[in-house]
């Protein structure tokens, strides 16, 4: 395993996460660092941990990049749960609010993933979410045409090729602080 992934907490906290078991694939902006000893279906008939990447992968793509949310029905279970610092709900239709506010506040919204691992029924991602807000108010905060970079890390987890479950943290304070609603931390301004 290389020591870059090592160096950066998303991808320290990403290894913690998974550490305890003996199927772990990592990727680094794409690139494979480590893989698994053996790549093979889940026991109750489920997808590999690659295909179940691959599920969670297809959602950002299709339901953050390119705004389609066909992908959400498809690939959440209708009684999937999400826990997110935003509110947790159960169904596509939280997922829809979640996405559909930060679309719509940036119009041009990218996402990106920094760097994933797989394991099992598991995928655990770091993201980067960038674009211009200049749509709709985000938080109750008109848009100002500022660009507003949010990262986070996202778990989930998969029955039957489909998303059941999903855990989310991020950087709150970063945004709010972009955002003009908190201001920002540490000492003044040297004058």
């Amino acid at each position: 395993m290389t020591m870059k992934l090592l160096k950066t907490l998303p991808g320290l906290m990403l290894l913690g996460l998974v550490a305890c078991t003996n199927q772990v694939a990592v990727e680094d902006k794409g690139k494979a660092i480590a893989a698994s000893s053996t790549e093979v279906a889940a026991a109750d008939g489920g997808l590999t941990p690659a295909e179940n990447n691959a599920v969670a992968v297809r959602m950002f793509e299709g339901a953050w990049n390119k705004g389609d949310f066909s992908v959400i029905d498809e690939l959440i279970k209708s009684d999937a749960v999400d826990h997110s610092p935003l509110g947790s709900e159960t169904g596509s239709e939280g997922f829809k609010k979640i996405i559909g506010m930060f679309r719509g506040g940036m119009p041009d919204l990218k996402m990106s993933i920094q760097d994933e691992i797989y394991s099992g029924d598991r995928v655990v991602h770091s993201w980067k979410i960038e674009g211009e807000h200049s749509g709709t108010p985000l938080f109750g905060v008109p848009a100002d045409g500022k660009d507003i970079t949010l990262t986070g890390i996202t778990i989930v987890r998969l029955e039957d090729g489909k998303i059941a479950e999903r855990w989310t943290q991020l950087d709150q304070l970063g945004l709010l602080q972009q955002l003009g609603v908190i201001p920002p931390m540490g000492p003044p301004p040297a004058e």
